[in-house]
């Protein structure tokens, strides 16, 4: 092994022999005080400096990327963070109005969150996660703080489908709480329902308040179900038909209460 060491060596000498004079060449002019040879070194520095200069580039983006990458992540999390808090306000405040209603309310109630929209194809309905472990049975009113949502149609044990306003089948005996006008309300189209066969000689106004009548095993009187936003003659101009709206938004309920008894 040494002595093929030696015959590279001896073979290639002209090599080291340079790389070796270069090496002295360099600490001469790096120990050199002299002027001319700070000039020199001052050139040799450069000439250093911009070779080291592309890796120097490169290591820079690396960090740059990497920095950037950091403070999307961070973007990212304060973002969710923000979403959070933001859901958790709203969350928060209808939590408080519902209390309020709990409070207030002598109903014998249960509150329940709505877990899904839609649940049957021939049902406009939601599902709900109290069932015949609160006590909940088919029939049984199921109201919102703003208003009237639906019924029960059948319940599970923690489970319950609830029958909604906008169902074409759904039907409410209502009141109109100003003329005391009665009547049976039915959904429309869109966002509103209506109450047919009203006598023409029968004033109802726009903004009047729409009430459940009490005719009924399972609406207790006077729950609030939506206003007057239109009144129009029937088709056979003997009656008119009132638009109203209903106060309960079906769409972006999140929380409701089931009526027990009352």
């Amino acid at each position: 092994m040494f002595v093929r060491i030696l015959n590279f060596i001896y073979k290639n000498h002209e090599y080291f022999v340079f790389a070796l004079l270069i090496i002295l060449s360099i600490i001469i002019l790096m120990t050199n005080d002299a002027a001319p040879i700070r000039k020199i070194q001052g050139k040799v520095a450069d000439f250093f400096y911009f070779l080291h200069y592309p890796r120097l580039w490169i290591n820079e983006l690396s960090d740059i990327v990497e920095e950037n990458r950091q403070l999307k992540r961070e973007n990212l999390r304060l973002k969710l963070l923000n979403w959070e808090m933001l859901e958790a306000y709203e969350e928060n405040k209808r939590l408080r109005k519902l209390l309020g209603f709990m409070k207030n309310t002598t109903y014998d109630i249960v509150p329940a969150k709505v877990l899904n929209r839609g649940v049957t194809p021939v049902l406009s309905s939601i599902l709900i996660n109290v069932g015949e472990k609160q006590g909940i049975r088919a029939n049984m009113a199921v109201i919102s703080v703003s208003g009237v949502v639906g019924k029960v149609v059948s319940s599970g044990e923690n489970t319950s489908i609830v029958q909604v306003l906008d169902d074409v089948n759904f039907r409410l005996s209502v009141r109109f709480q100003t003329s005391r006008v009665l009547g049976i309300m039915k959904w429309r189209s869109g966002e509103f329902a209506e109450v047919r066969n009203i006598p023409s000689s029968l004033n109802i106004y726009p903004g009047e308040k729409v009430v459940t009548s009490g005719f009924s095993d399972i609406f207790p009187k006077g729950l609030l179900v939506g206003e007057v936003v239109e009144v129009i003659p029937s088709e056979d101009k003997i009656s008119q038909v009132a638009i109203i709206r209903p106060f309960a938004n079906l769409k972006k309920i999140e929380e409701v209460f089931v009526i027990r008894k009352f």
